[in-house]
């Protein structure tokens, strides 16, 4: 009995007098700089979705209105779509028989809008008006790599009357 009470007191002097393994050494990651104010957050986003905020008013003219044309779509062939352009050149809505109706956010750069469409927004859409303003060259590139081109006309405003927009009256 004694030898028992022997080994286990020598077995617990042991287990307490041995040392305990140091933790896991972690490397601290380096701080993320400061985030910026909400505002400029707010600034900088608007700044990245709306780009066309520093849009002329005569650039912006050049681009907004209702565009119409048939481009080819793939193995869809050729596809009559309308595209409104919202005055500011922001946004527009694409319209086609075979696609429905949808709205995208637009970017103007030296003169082109574009956009993207498709379930996926992966189809790159560009639109650039010709000197004339009536017709645009419009480029539609696929996600397989096709590139399609074509040529879109510019709806015709309603016809004015005396100089007057269509609502309104002459003075009698």
């Amino acid at each position: 009995m004694k030898i028992n009470a022997s080994i286990l007191l020598g077995t617990l002097l042991l287990l307490l007098s041995s040392q305990r393994s140091p933790a896991p050494i972690q490397e601290t990651q380096e701080s993320p700089s400061p985030s910026p104010t909400p505002l400029a957050t707010a600034t900088a986003a608007t700044a990245t979705t709306t780009p066309s905020v520093s849009l002329s008013r005569q650039e912006a003219a050049r681009l907004a209105g209702t565009w119409s044309g048939k481009i080819k779509f793939g193995r869809f062939g050729d596809v009559e779509f309308t595209l409104v352009i919202n005055p500011d050149a922001t946004s527009l809505i694409q319209k086609s028989q075979r696609f429905g109706e949808r709205a995208h956010p637009t970017n103007v750069n030296a003169g082109t809008l574009s956009w993207t469409a498709g379930e996926k927004s992966d189809h790159a859409w560009t639109l650039t008006p010709n000197p004339d303003g009536q017709t645009a060259l419009t480029t539609l590139k696929l996600p397989s790599g096709v590139e399609s081109t074509a040529i879109f006309q510019r709806a015709q405003s309603p016809p004015r009357r005396n100089g007057l927009g269509p609502r309104s009256k002459s003075h009698q």
